[in-house]
């Protein structure tokens, strides 16, 4: 599976569920957004200590959370990644395919991140 940022205009966040979710409280959605910062970059980085100590089932299990706190930006892209993640440490197996997704998930996370900072203002401007 090969997984990659699509070019840099185009947005990987879908930020209407989150709007839809809190019924447009621009208050509420800067609180999420900003903890949505800190908790990818938090999730993150505990994957990539898990990946270096092949602790399959922290990997299995961040490789879980993580579906969840990325579906709150509307980020569908990874699902299929952390899909393969979960599964193949599930199985304790593939350490090397492991490693591979998890450099597109750092790529893409890292895009993600400074995607949502920059577009931030967008998101919870009043109209």
């Amino acid at each position: 599976m090969k997984i990659e940022p699509e070019n840099a205009t185009t947005n990987i966040c879908n930020i209407s569920y989150l709007t839809e979710m809190v019924h447009g409280n621009k208050t509420l959605m800067s609180e999420i957004i900003d903890e949505f910062h800190v908790q990818i970059s938090e999730e993150l980085k505990r994957i990539n200590d898990a990946l270096e100590n092949a602790n399959y089932q922290a990997i299995k299990s961040l490789a879980h959370t993580m579906k969840s706190t990325v579906s709150i930006m509307g980020v569908t892209i990874l699902t299929p990644l952390l899909n393969e993640m979960e599964s193949l440490a599930k199985n304790a197996n593939d350490i090397e395919k492991i490693k591979t997704l998890t450099i597109s998930l750092n790529i893409i996370c890292k895009k993600i991140i400074d995607e949502v900072e920059s577009n931030k203002h967008k998101y919870i401007e009043t109209k």
